[in-house]
């Protein structure tokens, strides 16, 4: 492919910090970069809770009222320049920015070579660009924190979500008996990820005899004393936000966290080592994150406020 040179490029910029997507795509200054980093022509990225939250102003991590920020966390393209030994000019891509600096939303990203791995060769720009930070939540969370095992038990919330979709086939690469919770309507599309048993959350519950080594709370929606009884002895609860949606629900998952050495929270990493590992479970065709709608980098408004109506299978893509 030929690389057009360019002194700018085009990005996404967050004017204002609020409920409302503030955004503009403007031509900002082409990014400089420093030994051991790689500059990649950014071709996809998607759209993540956290992602929200950072255009919101709600996420710990953000700067409420900062604005001209460039967002976003996922990237998939290929590199341009490179000041690092580990990957050569054409080198096909994807990865994760730091959530804080974000930088996705824009036709060129510079990063450091460990927050990068090739591209898995059987996938797309889209289909790759919208794994990452799923990808790498769920990685991190079943086999850096759980420590997941062949055939082990497994409930995962919101498992027809990004993170939970991961999550279902990471389980499956290990032969797992996975239950998952999701709505009603997507019960065949957890059935098609992986899942074993698939719950409708909203009308049926946990049989009360099910027991498991590992619940992983992909949904971000419980905390561990809504589910310890699920759970075998010496079993873990790992969740990626807890119950944080209301005051008590803060409380309760702060004691949880605290107090009870089997919940876990899981606090996503860019690191090249997973995302290799995850590159190789993805090139043996058993794991593919559904894209359930592509928006380009001017229709960023339009894939935001479909992320928070929510409703969909998977991932949102942005095509650059």
């Amino acid at each position: 492919m030929l690389l057009a040179k360019i002194e700018h490029m085009k990005a996404a910029v967050l004017e204002r910090v609020g409920h409302k997507p503030w955004f503009k795509v403007k031509d900002m200054p082409r990014p400089s970069l420093r030994k051991g980093q790689v500059l990649v022509q950014n071709f996809a990225s998607s759209t993540n809770p956290v992602d929200v939250l950072m255009r919101q102003g709600k996420a710990w991590l953000a700067t409420a009222g900062v604005s001209n920020q460039v967002i976003g966390c996922d990237f998939c393209g290929v590199v341009t320049i490179s000041k690092s030994p580990l990957f050569k000019v054409g080198d096909d891509v994807f990865g994760m920015c730091s959530i804080v600096k974000g930088g996705a939303y824009a036709e060129e990203v510079v990063v450091d070579a460990n927050q990068v791995a090739l591209k898995p060769a059987n996938l797309t720009y889209i289909e790759a660009g919208v794994i990452p930070l799923v990808g790498l939540t769920a990685y991190q969370a079943l086999f850096g924190i759980g420590k997941l095992q062949e055939r082990e038990n497994v409930l995962i919330t919101g498992c027809t979500g990004g993170v939970g979709s991961a999550a279902v086939q990471l389980a499956r690469s290990l032969n797992c008996h996975i239950s998952g919770l999701c709505s009603e309507k997507h019960r065949s599309d957890a059935h098609n990820l992986g899942c074993d048993v698939v719950i409708d959350y909203k009308n049926q519950k946990i049989p009360s005899g099910a027991r498991f080594n590992l619940i992983f709370d992909a949904a971000g929606k419980y905390t561990y004393s809504d589910l310890k009884h699920h759970l075998i002895e010496n079993g873990i609860f790992i969740t990626t936000r807890g119950e944080t949606h209301t005051i008590k629900g803060m409380v309760r998952t702060a004691v949880d966290v605290v107090l009870e050495p089997q919940m876990k929270m899981v606090f996503v990493k860019a690191s090249a080592i997973d995302l290799n590992k995850i590159k190789e479970i993805i090139e043996q065709n058993v794991f593919k994150i559904p894209v359930a709608s592509v928006f380009s980098l001017e229709q960023i408004k339009e894939a935001h406020q479909l992320m928070e109506k929510g409703g969909f299978v998977g991932k949102i893509g942005i095509k650059i």
